[in-house]
């Protein structure tokens, strides 16, 4: 029964930093978007946070072309999910 709580702590804990860090802050990535929820047109830096999840850079890519930051950065090393990125793009874009 112990190792059920545990669990479930582990589990809240993780939910939590994700409402927390995933929060949405508009609904899409635009300058209109920009404009409505905080006053500005563009946001002073876009920052993904690398992993091996392709749709970031997908979203990244939409805004840079919708110019919703000054600055874009992509920012990560080599870690846990590198080696699937790398499996995950030799897919879609094999040499």
């Amino acid at each position: 029964m112990k190792e059920l709580t545990v669990k479930a702590t582990i589990v809240n804990a993780i939910n939590t930093l994700s409402l927390f860090c995933g929060r949405r802050d508009v609904e899409e990535l635009t300058q209109n978007e920009l404009q409505k929820r905080f006053g500005i047109r563009q946001a002073d830096v876009m920052v993904l946070f690398g992993g091996s999840i392709i749709c970031g850079g997908d979203e990244l890519a939409k805004a840079m072309l919708a110019n919703v930051a000054k600055t874009y950065l992509i920012v990560g090393g080599e870690g846990h999910t590198t080696s699937t990125l790398r499996n995950k793009i030799q897919q879609l874009l094999p040499t």
